[in-house]
């Protein structure tokens, strides 16, 4: 049987060397750096090399005042994580191979082993599998995994047509982040031990059909290579229980094609999203057997069975895409998020992060996360724990806008290299029950930025071909927005071409009094079909402001005040002075209370309007979840610290009140 031994979390160490000096006096060869930059330090895998250089006192913490410009010098060294193999982790037979496997490493440079260069890695976006058989020693290993510059910029004020597609965008700065461009192991890492009898690619889908109690298995075999022997499927409840199993004889398996069978399950439990019941798992194990009948290689998932349907909203034009989400036979109001990573760093981000924050997100009567697509294809345990919280699922391929230009690129080299992403992604992530949506992007629009790409474009026909392909049972957008506009603006009210719109992201106007009237009018009178982005900006509280600020202080809210100029883009003193008879606020104290207050009239008002148009509005995402850094003031309803700002506790009773429709 296959055997795995984990990488993570032993005694590595790691060195930083300036560009290319490993390459002089055969130092590779021995595995030694005799020209360090910096001496070798523990290190955490997985892990960031920042993170490594901070636990050792070497960096700041970036997080607090402008630390984060100190870090950037780490972009412009090379790093070189080492570690002895423990003796005997390896021990394998004549007829098997050894592999040495990444999930995910951000981006690009070498593995070597035992001064024998294994080969190379170039996106953050792969996973990689090197066969070192014929490089492992039975004792005095030492693997170097080494790490070289990455691209210089590829920042949110940039040319989407000039990106390498290599390496998340996000962390070279955004409206909520500085630079701080990660390095380092992001997901697990392990030696895997296999011989000849290997299970192929195999993709398994599961949904219930219409009575709602039959589930079927849709299960698709890549025909790549030569299958020697049977594949047997199982389901079986969480407690080792069989319901059903189906025996692939090796003669069904046409080479070069996709094989694909179907096992209907009756009586099944169904998986249901948040507010709608339990989510019911099992288990799904898949075996491949020699021509003797010996078991040699496994993997088990957990899956789910839900129903989902896609219809048109009430009053769309006909030509309207559907938004109108129908789950398990309840027509559904989508009420999410927009999911950015829980920290800049987010190689240093370990289970319990995700777990309290997606818990929050459960517990507030949220449905739906969008991942956006300037940051990564999320772990297998952000996946996992959708699945048991019922969170539904929108990931989108690593495209995203860029402000001077948001065209995608369109030449054969990076349109290769995003379908290879695209047959990663849905490898790793496709059989989860919470994925309800892939897109092709994040606001991704024509030349003239006046209009969402389609599939007419080449990179994102090329995309649809490699979904459609591989993935034909979950929904595939083009990217968000989608449809005839961008925005949801006011001139296009009425004429039906709102139908996925992103926007404002501020109040759309002054309030002209106490109870925002004219902002309660703006969201009532929408015709948009799907709000996927939206949001207020509001400050972080008092106390996490001052936290962080450093050396500086809270006020002015200024281009001139360091702390405030990173993030100017949400600096409101101009409206504050508006509602204070032209006056600035005298404390941040003040200050934080207006923005906080601003924040959640405003953005209560638009998703309680959205929930009253329902079922003409199928859903509001918004813009965003979570902070990643101490941002000041953002248009996050949860801290950096995970505390909810006060919006967010104003929505528990919006999220419970009922948009659900039984057909």
């Amino acid at each position: 049987m296959k055997r795995h031994f984990s990488l993570a979390g032993l005694n590595w160490e790691l060195v930083g060397t300036k560009p290319y000096y490993w390459k002089l006096d055969r130092q590779m060869e021995r595995m030694k750096i005799t020209q360090p930059e910096e001496k070798p330090v523990p290190a955490p895998v997985p892990g960031s090399v920042q993170q490594a250089l901070f636990n050792a006192g070497i960096l700041p913490d970036w997080n607090i005042g402008t630390n984060y410009r100190q870090c950037e010098w780490v972009e412009n060294r090379h790093w070189l994580y080492f570690l002895d193999l423990p003796d005997g982790i390896v021990q394998y037979e004549k007829n098997e191979r050894v592999n040495l496997c990444f999930l995910g490493l951000d981006n690009c440079g070498e593995i070597w082993l035992n001064g024998q260069l294994i080969g190379d890695f170039e996106t953050a976006y792969h996973s990689y599998c090197f066969d070192i058989t014929d490089k492992i020693q039975l004792s005095n290993n030492r693997l170097c995994i080494l790490f070289t510059s990455p691209e210089r910029y590829e920042g949110q004020v940039y040319w989407t047509s000039r990106t390498q597609i290599v390496k998340p965008r996000f962390y070279y700065n955004w409206d909520w982040c500085p630079r701080i461009v990660q390095t380092g192991i992001w997901d697990d890492l392990f030696i895997e031990i296999t011989d000849d009898h290997l299970l192929p690619d195999i993709y398994t889908y599961t949904e219930l059909l219409p009575d709602l109690t039959t589930g079927v298995i849709h299960i698709r075999i890549s025909g790549k290579n030569e299958q020697k022997g049977d594949i047997n499927i199982c389901l079986s409840e969480t407690d080792g229980r069989i319901i059903t199993e189906l025996r692939i004889c090796s003669n069904e398996l046409v080479p070069n094609k996709m094989n694909c069978f179907t096992v209907n399950v009756p009586n099944i439990n169904r998986w249901n999203i948040n507010n709608q019941g339990s989510q019911t798992l099992y288990n799904l194990r898949c075996t491949s057997f020699d021509p003797e009948n010996n078991p040699h290689d496994q993997w088990q998932r957990p899956v789910g069975f839900r129903r989902i349907e896609w219809k048109s909203c009430a009053n769309a034009s006909p030509e309207a895409t559907p938004w109108l989400c129908c789950i398990n036979g309840i027509d559904t109001f989508l009420q999410g998020v927009n999911w950015t990573p829980l920290r800049v760093l987010f190689a240093d981000v370990d289970e319990s992060l995700y777990r309290e924050r997606l818990l929050q997100y459960k517990e507030l009567g949220f449905n739906i996360l969008r991942v956006w697509g300037g940051a990564i294809l999320e772990k297998e345990c952000f996946y996992r724990l959708c699945d048991e919280f019922g969170l539904l699922v929108w990931q989108e391929f690593p495209l995203s806008s860029s402000g001077i230009n948001n065209t995608p690129p369109d030449d054969s080299e990076r349109i290769g290299r995003m379908k290879d992403i695209v047959d990663e992604y849905i490898l790793r992530r496709h059989y989860h029950p919470s994925l309800v949506i892939w897109s092709g992007g994040n606001e991704l629009y024509d030349e003239a930025n006046e209009h969402p790409l389609n599939f007419e474009h080449a990179m994102l026909k090329a995309i649809a071909r490699t979904v459609e392909e591989k993935d034909p049972f979950h929904r595939l957008l083009p990217a968000s927005p989608s449809g005839p506009v961008i925005y949801n603006d006011p001139k296009h009210y009425g004429h039906g071409i709102q139908w996925d719109v992103h926007g404002p992201w501020t109040l759309p106007e002054e309030p002209i009094d106490k109870f925002m009237s004219n902002i309660r009018s703006y969201w009532q009178n929408s015709d948009a079909l799907l709000h996927s982005e939206a949001g207020v900006n509001g400050a972080s509280p008092v106390s996490l402001i001052k936290r962080y600020c450093g050396s500086y202080q809270p006020l002015p809210i200024s281009v001139d005040n360091p702390i405030w100029a990173q993030f100017s883009w949400w600096m409101e003193e101009d409206a504050f002075r508006k509602a204070h008879q032209g006056n600035a606020p005298v404390s941040i104290e003040e200050y934080v209370e207006w923005s906080q207050e601003r924040q959640c009239y405003g953005l209560s008002i638009a998703l309680t309007e959205a929930k009253h148009r329902f079922p003409a509005c199928g859903g509001f995402l918004i813009w965003m979840g979570h902070d990643c850094f101490p941002c000041p003031s953002n248009t996050s309803i949860i801290d950096y610290e995970g505390n909810l700002k006060p919006v967010a506790q104003s929505f528990y009773e919006i999220m419970k009140s009922k948009t659900q429709n039984p057909n």
